[in-house]
């Protein structure tokens, strides 16, 4: 075996051990972050300042560039759907296009993008900066527990975000819909109102609602996990990039599966 293959065997080894390494550290936050909430003393060791600073900033502040986002999203879904649909005689499922399109996939993904580049990002930096100016090792050294101090208000806020984003994106994304439908297409919109909600089932919005809170979770773990690896101030960029990469790349795996699986379940 020559000595290239020798070195790329031992790197992907490595590179293949690390990813364990971290794929094992964050589900073990995860999990000490959810049996913080499942214990009373956690419960009411929560901040409830601290979860409203969270809800203020990933949920209220995200509100035009996700409803910016949702409109386009929607408009344009509208024109494609009004437009190409009534030539091959389906014209009747622009309801259903918006519901399939919005609701079930559009809605959950482009609002954890926002929220990815948004608060997750800076959740990182925050953090990172807290473990450089030994803020974390502060508060451990007078006995409070940094995940339920710090992780587990930050983990309720981000996941009631993703929720009611979600639920934003997706009024605003049909609205803008409809607004096509009814300027472009020439559809009255209390028909385009009814198509659309004759086309959406609860099982629509469950799916919906679970993909916005398990995503919502998975970037607040996953932001908190690299913040705490930051040991200088020249980590700090490193572990923001880290953030993204991983809970984008998360994010697109679990959507999949739950996608297949939503569709398997159906079938």
């Amino acid at each position: 075996m020559s000595n290239f293959a020798n070195v790329f065997i031992r790197h992907l080894g490595k590179k293949t051990i690390h990813s364990f390494g971290t794929l094992g550290g964050i589900v073990g936050l995860y999990l000490d972050t959810l049996a913080g909430f499942l214990s009373k003393r956690g419960r009411r060791s929560i901040s409830s300042k601290q979860i409203i600073d969270q809800l203020l900033f990933t949920g209220v502040d995200a509100l035009f560039p996700v409803g910016l986002i949702a409109f386009s999203c929607g408009m344009i879904i509208a024109i494609q759907a009004t437009t190409s649909m009534p030539q091959f005689g389906v014209g009747d499922y622009f309801g259903k296009v918006m519901v399939i399109a919005l609701v079930r996939e559009l809605g959950p993904f482009f609002t954890s993008l926002v929220v990815i580049g948004r608060s997750g990002a800076a959740l990182a930096a925050y953090i990172g900066n807290m473990k450089v100016t030994k803020e974390i090792a502060s508060l451990e050294s007078m006995g409070i527990d940094f995940i339920h101090f710090q992780i587990m208000p930050t983990f309720a806020g981000m996941v009631l975000s993703m929720f009611c984003l979600n639920l934003y994106f997706d009024l605003v994304g049909v609205l803008g819909g409809l607004a096509v439908a009814d300027s472009i297409a020439g559809e009255s919109f209390i028909s385009s109102v009814q198509n659309v909600l004759n086309a959406l089932y609860f099982r629509d919005i469950i799916s919906s609602m679970l993909k916005s809170v398990f995503f919502g979770s998975v970037i607040a773990i996953i932001s908190c996990y690299h913040g705490l690896l930051v040991d200088n101030i020249r980590m700090v960029p490193r572990a923001v990039f880290r953030t993204v990469v991983g809970a984008l790349g998360t994010t697109i795996l679990v959507n999949m599966i739950a996608t297949v699986l939503f569709y398997v379940v159906l079938s």
